[in-house]
């Protein structure tokens, strides 16, 4: 009786918000009929992604963090032939891990996104297994054990969130794509509907990330030096691409100028942002491969407001 107290609300909410179908459906209704994934208690995209592209098989991917979550494949004069697959690596050794397991027909072109914070990491970060990308290691018995984990964490935070679901969003999968219109589309990128209906709400003052910066943290850490480890797991990622005839090109992601010349403050602190693109190039050079320097935006004529 206490378990069934304990999960019954947690299963009602999760699957009304179709937040536990299983990876097969998802990936099938995603590309389907376009049906975003919005998940908001738990995270199974990479094996979501996974499944994708064994169906898809698309000739260019982009590959990284969320920072590479903006590539469309409406671009391309031939959009099928592009899939984002953003969020399916979440550090360095899991690239390796990603192309060891991709499924079918390897693609022609990588668009790679090299986050600067998986370079100034430590010897216990690099340690961690890498990621897995079989289905069969996220089981609907464990997503209901982590969504209703995540659930009664939001519940105790006071960050519960009902609400009705938008007319358009019915055959959305997930409650922030149900409630928010937010999720990942058919071509693998991310719609931000929260923050583009709540435009008002943005902190163009970067405060919370200088707050990050400040308090030494998360992706603004500060380190010694450039992982050799680090570069060593892409080294090898890059050679393994090289052998399988797939053409690299990789960007460094932008700070807001704000942020940039903040960290440059500290310059010493974090060679992972301005001493990785010297590191990398030869890297990328050696297979004809490019590396492109977006860290400042202000260089590319951008400014802080995009």
């Amino acid at each position: 009786m206490p378990l069934i107290l304990i999960f019954l609300p947690a299963v009602y909410h999760l699957e009304s918000c179709r937040e536990l179908d299983s990876i097969s459906e998802m990936a099938y209704n995603n590309q389907s009929n376009g049906s975003l994934i919005g998940l908001a208690y738990t995270d199974p995209m990479h094996l979501v992604k996974h499944e994708v592209l064994g169906k898809r098989q698309p000739e260019i991917i982009a590959l990284g963090s969320s920072r590479v979550l903006s590539f469309r494949g409406f671009v391309y004069s031939e959009p099928s032939l592009f899939y984002n697959c953003g969020r399916s690596v979440g550090k360095v050794q899991d690239m390796k891990s990603f192309l060891s397991s991709y499924p079918g027909q390897k693609p022609k072109i990588i668009l790679l996104g090299l986050d600067q914070d998986f370079f100034g990491v430590e010897d216990r970060d690099l340690d961690r297994i890498p990621r897995s990308y079989l289905t069969k290691e996220s089981t609907y018995g464990d997503r209901l054990i982590k969504g209703t984990k995540a659930l009664f964490d939001a519940v105790k935070e006071g960050e519960i969130e009902i609400g009705v679901t938008l007319t358009e969003a019915s055959s959305f999968m997930g409650r922030n794509a149900r409630l928010h219109h937010e999720g990942y589309r058919q071509d693998g990128s991310y719609i931000y509907g929260r923050k583009l209906r709540d435009s008002e709400k943005d902190d163009y003052s970067f405060s919370s990330t200088m707050k990050r910066i400040n308090k030494r943290k998360g992706r603004f850490a500060p380190a010694d030096k450039i992982h050799p480890g680090a570069v060593r797991e892409l080294t090898e990622f890059v050679e393994l691409c090289h052998e399988n005839e797939i053409h690299v090109v990789a960007f460094l992601p932008p700070y807001a100028n704000k942020v940039f010349k903040r960290l440059e403050e500290e310059r010493s602190k974090f060679p992972h942002v301005f001493d990785l693109h010297a590191e990398l190039q030869p890297i990328l050079n050696r297979h004809g491969f490019k590396l492109f320097d977006f860290s400042d935006l202000k260089l590319v004529g951008s400014n802080d407001y995009e």
